[in-house]
């Protein structure tokens, strides 16, 4: 039989191991994010590099949010589209109201390849507890409507997307709007809706050759559902997003 001599490591050697074993679980945490107490949490999100996310509903944020937030919703229909316009290197700060969706949403996003993320530990609520300051206010237009960028990634996406190519001085345009806001408000699940001022828009009104207003087109994953010029129903919009949802 082999006898077995327990490995006895000298002071120095223990010394460095400890080392490579701190040097490790540090790099570990650095690349995989974690949560990050009220008071580091602060510090980090004054920086220019990063993003700051709230997690919780709309109604939630315009009650009390930290400032610079961008509300994107973790329950949400569209909250993998809305995030995923943003880089997977980017710094990413994520808060809820006390830190659960907020752990959740970092590991969803971990699993879609972001890099660099972080949570609030305790969420708003500790950081409320530690005299931090909010401010109140409805959330900013969504995330997913500001750029022209983020409607590309939009549509080739799984949801439905309605675009309504539009102009201030074009008077259909402007009877149909209320029926647009509606669609949108009221189909959230649905589909996506954006408006197109093709005077703002200039290089997407000429990449969908738009030659008359108003036009709606429908698209999903890339592919032109439904294409038509002119003015719409409210009961035709809310037909052709049934139909293609």
């Amino acid at each position: 039989m082999i006898a077995y001599r327990p490995l006895i490591l000298k002071p120095e050697m223990k010394t460095i191991l400890f080392s490579l074993i701190t040097v490790l679980l540090l790099s570990c945490k650095t690349q995989a994010g974690g949560d990050l107490k009220p008071s580091d949490f602060g510090t980090q999100i004054q920086k220019s590099d990063v993003k700051l996310v709230d997690v919780r509903t709309p109604s939630e944020f315009s009650e009390g949010h930290i400032k610079g937030a961008i509300n994107v919703d973790y329950n949400g229909a569209d909250f993998a589209t809305a995030m995923a316009q943003f880089g997977k290197e980017e710094k990413i700060y994520l808060y809820c109201k006390s830190g659960v969706r907020s752990g959740k949403a970092l590991e969803q996003l971990q699993k879609l390849g972001f890099k660099n993320l972080y949570s609030l530990h305790g969420g708003i609520e500790a950081w409320k507890g530690e005299n931090l300051p909010i401010e109140t206010g409805v959330a900013s237009a969504a995330l997913s409507e500001q750029k022209p960028l983020d409607f590309k990634t939009a549509i080739y996406g799984d949801k439905l997307v309605l675009v309504d190519f539009n102009a201030t001085w074009c008077g259909p345009c402007k009877r149909m709007q209320p029926f647009i806001d509606m669609i949108k408000e009221e189909r959230a699940q649905d589909v996506i809706v954006y408006s197109i001022d093709t005077d703002e828009q200039v290089d997407l009104a000429r990449e969908y050759q738009i030659m008359n207003l108003p036009t709606v087109i429908l698209l999903k994953k890339g592919s032109v559902l439904y294409r038509k010029e002119g003015y719409h129903e409210q009961k035709e919009l809310n037909d052709i997003v049934t139909k293609y949802k």
